[in-house]
């Protein structure tokens, strides 16, 4: 029987590395194969060439091929780009989510395949399975229902594959994976989803004796120095950010600003205005050049309102039973952070849009929901699918 051919994303980084030496392990025919995003990053910086050397020797002590990929172009396009005019849309992006969207499941998987590879596979903390054995227990009957519903509706000569949150919930990435479709899934493995960093990963590491075993976790945003994202765009744009006001919920101005892009909703630190008792930022308007600052209370939604929508679960599986829920939508848990613990909501189509747009409600008010922040839905430890969010509903 042929091994099936695997191509590994190594960003020279000890989960990558430890992801090549299991794979090995299990048999498959590996191909490493290093993303090089931009070139002028600080060393250590996720799809810099600083550790194509360090993936290079990875791979050659694991007795397999790599390669450097050179995708500066496309990442300029899809990721950088975006993030710079999202930013100055007054919206919050988030680049690592686009980056996995276009790059790594999307750009690098077409690579795969030209290269005749079967899988393609990444160092992320998440798990990819049959929807039939996920588990069901310690979740709300609804969601578990849901979830029954959705492979009981599922026709196709394959099972639901299901995205679940990793075993180590401090690792947790499945926020940042609800690109993977039903199509990709089938096409990725996750060989550390069921590992814990600490305890597994490293250990393994320093049992094989790899080089970057103690190596820090990269930190940031990959392609701004120092994470410092206004003056990265200041340069980039080649003039300064312009200058604005700082207003109340009423309008009237309480200072001023040196680029709205600097603040983000709900930031309490750092306003440069005095006040008598903490505020926050409740808006940016880009338009207006404006940053409003409230109080902690203007921060609450009941829910918000998404689009770019992707479905990780079988679309037309949750396109039917969306329809069929009607207003009062689906059970679900929604996240609007990566950090954020999954809140219980109800996710429904948004009035008058069509498939292009859906609303969710939470049970409980929830705090600081910015445009442009992605939201992913859950039952139970499973990813359904994610957007990004347009405005929030007071």
């Amino acid at each position: 029987m042929t091994r099936k051919r695997v191509l590994v994303a190594m960003s020279g980084g000890v989960d990558s590395s430890v992801t090549a030496f299991l794979l090995k392990g299990q048999g498959y025919e590996c191909l490493g194969a290093t993303m090089l995003l931009h070139g002028d990053a600080a060393p250590g910086a996720c799809g810099s060439g600083s550790d194509a050397d360090d993936a290079a020797a990875i791979a050659h002590r694991l007795g397999f091929a790599h390669e450097v990929i050179d995708m500066r172009t496309a990442f300029e396009q899809h990721v950088v780009e975006k993030f710079v005019r999202t930013y100055e849309a007054g919206r919050t992006p988030n680049p690592c989510i686009d980056c996995n969207r276009h790059m790594k499941f999307g750009a690098l998987l077409a690579h795969a395949r030209e290269r005749g590879c079967d899988y393609i596979a990444t160092g992320h903390y998440a798990q990819i399975g049959a929807l039939d054995h996920a588990p069901h227990a310690n979740i709300p009957p609804t969601e578990a229902d849901l979830l029954t519903a959705i492979a009981n509706r599922h026709d196709g000569p394959e099972a639901v594959r299901a995205l679940s949150c990793a075993l180590d919930p401090s690792k947790d990435q499945s926020y940042v994976l609800y690109s993977l479709t039903q199509e990709r899934l089938a096409r990725v493995l996750l060989p550390l989803g069921g590992l814990f960093k600490e305890r597994d990963v490293r250990r393994i590491a320093h049992e094989q004796g790899f080089e970057n075993a103690g190596k820090r976790d990269s930190q940031g945003i990959c392609f701004v120095p120092n994470n410092d994202f206004a003056t990265y765009i200041e340069q980039r744009n080649g003039t300064p950010l312009p200058e604005g006001d700082i207003v109340n919920t009423d309008g009237e101005v309480l200072g001023r600003h040196h680029g709205a892009i600097r603040y983000t909703v709900g930031q309490r630190k750092g306003l440069g205005v005095a006040c008598a008792h903490p505020v926050y930022v409740t808006g940016v308007d880009a338009a207006a050049n404006t940053v409003t600052l409230g109080e902690v209370e203007d921060l609450m939604a009941h829910g918000l309102i998404a689009d770019d929508w992707i479905w990780s679960a079988p679309a037309y599986v949750m396109n039917d039973l969306l329809d069929e829920a009607g207003e009062t939508g689906l059970s679900v848990r929604a996240k609007i952070r990566y950090r954020h613990p999954a809140q219980p909501a109800r996710l429904r189509r948004a009035a008058s849009s069509g498939d292009a747009a859906f609303e969710l409600v939470f049970d409980e008010p929830e705090r600081g929901i910015a445009p442009g922040q992605a939201v992913v839905v859950y039952a139970g430890d499973v990813v359904l699918g994610g957007g990004t969010a347009v405005r929030a509903i007071k």
